[in-house]
């Protein structure tokens, strides 16, 4: 299992072509996304049209590294954000979701009711 503790993870919000490999994500983040792909710490995230495949970017010590999925049924979940914006920036519970499958816009956060005590 990939593990994105201590990673800034960011998304790329438009559909990517996933045909591409490390010259070309890395000249997408460097073009479109405007930062540096060979700092250590980030992870780009790329989806494509139907949002059934993703590719994450990262720079690791000594050259890049590549995570692939492919779905084999159904989607990933998409963040809501706005459209206006071409990438953000997600919490890796939010990435970890999409991976799993997770509509990231209908998750809702309920409070814990306090604990009762039986008398």
């Amino acid at each position: 299992m990939l593990s994105l503790t201590g990673y800034r993870l960011v998304l790329w919000t438009g559909a990517s072509e996933m045909r591409l490999s490390f010259n070309g994500l890395s000249g997408l983040v460097c073009n479109e996304i405007k930062e540096d792909p060979f700092l250590y710490g980030t992870i780009y995230a790329f989806f494509n049209q139907k949002r059934t495949q993703v590719k994450l970017l990262a720079w690791d010590v000594d050259g890049f590294a590549i995570y692939y999925k492919r779905l084999a049924r159904g989607s990933f979940g998409k963040p809501v954000y706005d459209s206006s914006v071409k990438m953000m920036v997600l919490e890796k519970k939010d990435l970890l979701l999409m991976l799993e499958g997770v509509e990231i816009r209908y998750r809702k956060r309920y409070s814990r009711s306090p604990i009762r005590q039986v008398s």
